[in-house]
């Protein structure tokens, strides 16, 4: 069995703590022959190192949650931490040994710890920049135009462009991150998969219930870090002038980290800007809570990839006010109030008309559709003839690949 740095394995395999046995990557065997891998002898390396990190180890939670309740053809090594992997792991997979983490070295000091297999799944774009086939999650561009200076975005772009033209198919969280990747990363509409993330049914159940007691309050929420393309300081302006907050309502602001709400509230200070409260983290029952009570929550971001509080609150029944970005867009109609997020006025009007709307009568529950998407993408790409280097028309190819 391999150790957790890749050294040799040993001469008698053993169960993990899950009940894998976790054999050496070498000796997993290459497929050359597309359509004899297609059939349903390929061996897939799901990299499963980002579990419990941000965003990509909630997909990938989703993917093995998928994988568990409908088995897919094939054989599956799942190369991350035993550990994490105890809780999620795909009966009749394997249990590839690794520890570290996946961003050391832009993602490369794993470059040859890469089991071997037909084909691999990376859950984020900062991935080793190695050849084969392969399938990999790219979240969003947005890094490509907000933060940092102009030398680092560009390194940016050469990064994650080669991340992607090292990918057979490319799976992304929404049509907007889909047609962002084919307009910067040059990537053909058609091998990009938009898959849906959707919501925690158990959570989800949990707030509603919480809600249905019917004690409400003037709060109008936004939820996620303060980064420069949420529009934060858009927002906190606009509001000050909403019916809203003449009214006694209150804009709380949760989810940024330590140094970002420090920075907003001296922002919020600065500006004389009142009725603004800007609390930074909060655990997940005070999250809850928040929900449950108030009356609309804000999300006036310039670009999303997914935006999960957003179809999050809309699944539990609360009034959204939102941006034409991200999975914002899918939404139904009884509980969404679109905005153009450079305009206060129109983020402003937005905000009392969300909180002077009736709640959603009937219940709305998007369901996650990764692990399908997954399989189809890998589908795909063992099928082969998927290097096409040409530049995709981002205006062309929309539909879903």
């Amino acid at each position: 069995m391999l150790d957790h740095e890749g050294g040799a394995p040993t001469s008698a395999p053993a169960p993990d703590a899950t009940g894998a046995v976790a054999r050496d990557p070498a000796s997993a065997p290459v497929r050359d022959a597309p359509d004899a891998a297609a059939a349903g002898a390929a061996t897939i390396v799901l990299d499963c190192r980002w579990l419990g990190i941000g965003g990509a180890g909630r997909v990938t939670e989703l993917l093995l949650a998928g994988l568990r309740a409908a088995p897919p053809a094939g054989t599956w090594l799942l190369w991350g931490d035993p550990d994490r992997l105890r809780a999620h792991f795909v009966p009749g997979a394997t249990v590839i040994p690794w520890r570290g983490s996946p961003t050391r070295l832009l993602g490369q000091a794993d470059l040859f710890r890469v089991p071997r297999g037909d084909v691999v799944v990376y859950l984020h774009q900062v991935r080793p920049l190695r050849p084969g086939r392969s399938v990999t999650v790219i979240h969003d561009t947005i890094p490509l135009r907000f933060g940092a200076n102009r030398p680092v975005r560009w390194l940016k772009r050469l990064y994650l462009r080669l991340s992607a033209r090292l990918s057979d198919r490319v799976v992304t969280d929404s049509p907007a991150a889909r047609d962002a990747i084919a307009r910067d990363l040059r990537v053909p509409a058609v091998r990009v998969t938009v898959t849906s993330l959707g919501v925690d049914p158990s959570r989800v159940a949990r707030i509603r219930a919480l809600r249905a007691r019917g004690v409400r309050e003037d709060v109008a929420v936004f939820v996620g870090r303060y980064a420069a393309h949420k529009n934060l300081h858009r927002l906190c302006r606009a509001f000050t002038t909403t019916a809203f907050r003449a009214t006694g309502g209150r804009l709380v602001l949760v989810g940024g980290a330590p140094d970002e709400a420090a920075r907003l509230a001296a922002w919020v200070d600065a500006e004389h800007l009142h009725g603004i409260d800007v609390r930074g983290a909060c655990p997940e029952d005070e999250l809850d809570r928040l929900l449950a009570t108030c009356r609309t929550l804000v999300q006036p971001s310039l670009e999303e990839g997914y935006g999960l509080p957003a179809v999050e609150a809309a699944a539990v029944g609360v009034q959204v006010v939102a941006s034409r970005t991200g999975a914002a867009v899918t939404i139904p109609d009884d509980r969404v109030t679109f905005i153009d997020p450079l305009d206060e006025v129109s983020i402003a009007d937005a905000i009392d008309a969300a909180v002077s709307r009736p709640e959603p009568a009937t219940e709305w529950l998007p369901r996650a559709t990764v692990a399908e998407d997954v399989v189809a993408a890998v589908r795909a790409a063992l099928d082969g003839g998927a290097h096409d280097s040409t530049p995709s028309d981002p205006d062309s190819g929309r539909a879903r690949a």
